[in-house]
């Protein structure tokens, strides 16, 4: 079996995104599509983002490429990569306990019928799993 080595991973995915009917919007393509957008996030290839760059590019390849899609696309592509970028909690600084233990906070949060809340947790609560059913009767809901 052979291993294949790709350079510039972007502009490979983004041939054979416009090499297979781009404007056709079925769902292969579009896969195609996403393809193209997580490489650009992946390798974090700048010059992508650059609108004058795709709208080029895509143009340069078909000439035909309708305006209105080359702007849908590329609002796409921004919106996918910035999507890629964000990460899903906010980021929480490590402590450590008053028994030398560390962890990510002295405090559990959640959701609770439909509210957050927030509850301060002991070093066994936090190591163990959560809060005990006493501890959430003390939870501050916002």
């Amino acid at each position: 079996m052979a291993v294949v080595r790709y350079k510039n991973q972007s502009e490979y995915a983004f041939l054979i995104w416009m090499n297979n009917y781009p404007e056709s919007f079925h769902p292969l393509d579009m896969r195609r599509f996403y393809v193209f957008a997580k490489s650009v996030a992946r390798y974090r290839s700048k010059r992508w983002l650059d609108y004058s760059y795709f709208k080029d590019q895509v143009l340069k390849h078909t000439p035909h490429f309708s305006e209105d899609n080359v702007d849908l696309f590329w609002n796409k592509l921004t919106e996918l990569v910035e999507f890629h970028h964000i990460i899903p909690m906010p980021v929480i600084d490590l402590e450590t306990s008053s028994t030398g233990k560390t962890r990510s906070g002295t405090y559990q949060r959640g959701v609770m019928n439909g509210k957050f809340y927030q509850v301060e947790i002991s070093d066994d609560e936090y190591f163990r799993g959560g809060a005990t059913k006493e501890t959430l009767k003390k939870a501050e809901f916002f």
